[in-house]
């Protein structure tokens, strides 16, 4: 009877012949990128209970054995129930870990799960694409918008023009920080800001704090210096556009 046992001994040697552990194999998959995620410690190959099992996960298994990407992490045995003991359970990697063995876990061979829990894995060498969302074109749009609502202010703008009546405006930090020639408009949220303006600039100053540096003026729209602390010059040295 020895030699059954032998024979046996030496096919389970050989099997795992250079085989560390934390190394990590798919099994019973219809294909090369997808299956049983097993792992091996101590001289056999185990597999992971499905409790946490997530994409993070997946992502380190099917990286470690030379796929790109995970697409699916899967669990409840989906690809039939493994053999020998469930070696980890709780596992919460963050994705760049080199094996499972390296991630969060309660610890090899600390389980209560039974093999119809098995975790499973579907790789794949496709990476996602990274897009870019152009909104260029509507930005403009959408600033002029949260101007007219004239909701959500949080910077009021005193404009004073000589022998006429101050003209006041709701306005937006986000809007002027868009123009570096409103530089001198850009205060604390809830702060009040002067602006002293020549006559000819009271018709577009509304425009150019509504959408910056699309409407400007050129005669005699140099602002006079601030008068007291919060006070802003117009600095509008431009043609009308």
């Amino acid at each position: 009877m020895a030699l059954p046992w032998l024979l046996w001994m030496w096919l389970l040697l050989t099997g795992t012949q250079g085989v560390e552990d934390g190394d990590m194999r798919l099994a019973n998959g219809d294909t090369a990128y997808e299956g049983r995620v097993e792992i091996f410690y101590r001289g056999q190959w185990g597999t992971v209970c499905d409790n946490l099992w997530d994409l993070m996960d997946a992502r380190v298994v099917c990286r470690a054995l030379g796929f790109e990407n995970a697409t699916k992490a899967l669990g409840r045995a989906a690809f039939g129930p493994g053999t020998g003991p469930v070696m980890l359970d709780e596992v919460q990697c963050t994705g760049t870990e080199p094996s499972l063995a390296d991630c969060a876990s309660l610890g090899w061979l600390k389980s209560n799960c039974g093999h119809e829990r098995d975790a499973g894995v579907v790789c794949s060498n496709v990476t996602r694409g990274i897009y870019t969302l152009d909104l260029s074109s509507e930005l403009a749009v959408a600033l002029e918008h949260i101007f007219d609502s004239q909701r959500g202010c949080d910077l009021s703008i005193r404009v004073k023009v000589k022998e006429e009546e101050d003209l006041g405006l709701c306005a937006h930090t986000l809007i002027l920080s868009t123009n570096p020639e409103a530089q001198a408009l850009w205060k604390e949220p809830d702060s009040t800001v002067t602006m002293e303006l020549d006559a000819e600039c009271v018709p577009v100053v509304r425009d150019f704090i509504r959408l910056p540096g699309a409407v400007t003026c050129q005669r005699g729209c140099e602002g006079k210096p601030p008068r007291a602390p919060g006070t802003a010059p117009g600095r509008h040295g431009h043609h009308v556009g």
